[in-house]
């Protein structure tokens, strides 16, 4: 319980010395305007200022998702929630034989600036978080640290965008 705890704030402490908040109100024009163009939906976003450029978290079918734009209104990182059936068919497979007694959590879709796809696999198996990083076929790249905070993953914001 101790080890979770502490990687819990070593995640939250991480979070906020690599971001911080923004108010939409201080956005920049074009990454405002990219942001409503890709997601026309999504009326309520947390955003923060990151080193490379502004990142909006927000929920779509109450399902995580995130875009990080740089001040000009490029995409830098876009990242989806997807269904494990729209994924390559070897990584569940892959996930089976190599961690027995996973549950799956949820699964990502990541497009960089490059349009380089990869995948996040977030579960569990018995106490331990699993994060296995996937490309774009679904091969095995590495095991991984997650994308969305701890304390995100756990108590989703109680906005409800569709």
């Amino acid at each position: 319980m101790k080890k979770l705890i502490l990687i819990a704030f070593l995640g939250l402490a991480f979070n906020f010395i690599n971001a911080q908040v923004v108010s939409e109100n201080d956005l920049p024009a074009p990454v405002l305007k990219k942001f409503h163009k890709l997601y026309p939906e999504v009326k309520n976003a947390d955003w923060s200022n990151k080193d490379d450029g502004y990142k909006a978290e927000f929920l779509v079918a109450k399902a995580h998702w995130s875009v990080t734009l740089s001040e000009k209104g490029d995409i830098l990182e876009k990242k989806e929630a997807v269904a494990v059936a729209t994924m390559p068919l070897t990584i569940a497979p892959y996930m089976t034989k190599n961690h027995k007694g996973f549950k799956l959590k949820e699964s990502y879709k990541l497009t960089d600036a490059k349009k380089n796809v990869t995948y996040e696999v977030h579960g569990k198996k018995l106490t331990d978080e699993v994060i296995c990083i996937f490309d774009a076929k679904g091969k095995f790249i590495e095991d991984g640290e997650a994308t969305t905070p701890p304390e995100k993953k756990d108590n989703p914001p109680a906005k409800d965008d569709k």
